[in-house]
């Protein structure tokens, strides 16, 4: 039996190799051509372990409490993975986090 093929794979193959009209315009979406740049091109299924980390791990980085991460969770602000009873997270999401919550400016400018 034949392993069913990823996302990815099909959109890359459909890019590189167009066959009908609509794979050649598929290839030509910008969308398509920037996925097809990246390195991370694939999703989930190629990332690496070193991208993931536990729930201990983020609480000591970001420095919450449970609750907090749990609130984090629960709000859809930080997504995560579970296998069994165990949380991981994408470092490049709380990466987006605090990028996303970033500041400088309005402290920059508090008071003009």
């Amino acid at each position: 039996m034949k392993e069913p093929k990823h996302i990815s794979e099909i959109l890359r193959e459909m890019a590189q190799n167009p066959q009908s009209d609509f794979e050649k315009a598929i290839a030509q979406l910008p969308c398509i051509q920037e996925l097809l740049k990246s390195p991370s091109f694939g999703g989930v299924g190629e990332a690496s372990l070193e991208d993931w980390i536990d729930g201990q791990d983020v609480m000591h980085l970001l420095h919450i409490s449970p609750r907090t991460l749990q609130t984090l969770r629960s709000n859809g602000i930080l997504p995560f993975s579970r296998i069994g009873n165990k949380i991981y997270y994408k470092r490049s999401d709380i990466q987006r986090i605090l990028q996303d919550n970033y500041t400088m400016f309005k402290i920059r400018n508090y008071g003009k």
